[in-house]
């Protein structure tokens, strides 16, 4: 009977630990949780005017000259994996911001990966890191069509994947201009920071926190 117990008891430790370590990893690898719920804008901070945004069918629409700045989300992230898909006119600007502080211009506390179809150089156009690191390859740039980022930020280092194919590897502690941004802030939709007749649009907001 003793016997019995101790085998009973060691299947039981084996098993509890079997089940933490699976827990565990789970929480390693995160999972990839929406931003966006598709239907307005909870969870999100508008950092200008409510009218420069709309939400229809799925998607977060952003006008030329309507004020509307950026989004913020409602919380901070330090680690982790960012996709968003995007949309953007011929000749618009735009961007996603990383790491932004709550005040300030987000492109200057954070980072700004760049959205744009505009002629620029390779560190401000879409998919770089704005004014700080230059793509390489330069990614599809093509307006009016669905693109992709995957931004991901783990301690000094970023990657910017676009469509599928990496134009962004930097490590910000090798850079004098960017050495001292931090490694934890919000991240941001920025509005169609053209004219009249531009536009932004942003669907499957996404993120992973890396833990």
């Amino acid at each position: 009977m003793r016997q019995f117990q101790l085998l009973l008891w060691a299947a039981v430790l084996v098993s509890w630990v079997s089940t933490a370590g699976a827990a565990d990893n789970s929480g390693e690898k995160g999972e990839f949780v929406s931003l966006f719920n598709g239907r307005n804008l909870s969870g999100w901070m508008v950092m200008g005017k409510d009218q420069g945004w709309t939400v229809k069918d799925g998607v977060i629409r952003s006008e030329g000259e309507q004020g509307g700045n950026w989004l913020r989300s409602d919380r901070t992230y330090k680690d982790f994996v960012f996709r968003v898909e995007w949309r953007v006119s011929e000749g618009g600007n735009s961007g996603v911001f990383i790491r932004s502080a709550k005040d300030g211009q987000p492109w200057v506390t954070g980072y700004e990966v760049q959205i744009s179809n505009a002629p620029r150089d390779d560190a401000h156009c879409t998919g770089s890191l704005y004014g700080c690191f230059s793509v390489n390859p330069r990614p599809d740039e093509t307006h009016d069509k669905w693109h992709t980022f995957e931004i991901h930020c783990q301690g000094s280092r970023i990657t910017v994947t676009a469509d599928g194919v990496r134009c962004v590897d930097a490590d910000q502690s090798t850079n004098e201009k960017t050495r001292n941004k931090p490694l934890m802030g919000y991240i941001g939709l920025q509005d169609s920071h053209s004219s009249t007749g531009h536009y932004i649009e942003y669907r499957k907001v996404e993120i992973k926190v890396i833990r």
